[in-house]
């Protein structure tokens, strides 16, 4: 018998949660989110989503949802941001994803 050891690498784990988050993301966040350059863009990108969650119940949930998943409930909309534009999409695209 022979059994797979093909394991998901970090980038590619980092890559499908980084899709997740996007994924409820409004299409003018995904705009936004895609758009960031710096850490400065967090705040506007961030106050955003403060507003599109405060309007949205379902984009609430689901942004709760997947700041639980995260184990980053305390994070404010701005940290969350931050979180998957530094640690996801900022790491993927600069390559500094550490392996295996």
């Amino acid at each position: 018998m022979i059994v797979s050891c093909s394991r998901e690498t970090r980038e590619e784990s980092r890559q499908v949660r980084l899709d997740t988050f996007r994924s409820v993301l409004t299409s003018d966040l995904q705009v936004s989110f895609d758009a960031i350059t710096s850490e400065e863009d967090c705040e506007a990108v961030g106050s955003m989503l403060t507003t599109a969650m405060e309007e949205d119940l379902t984009l609430s949930m689901a942004i709760d949802s997947i700041k639980h998943a995260e184990l980053i409930d305390t994070f404010t909309e701005e940290e969350v941001i931050y979180f998957f534009w530094y640690y996801f999409d900022h790491a993927i695209e600069t390559g500094t994803v550490r392996g295996p």
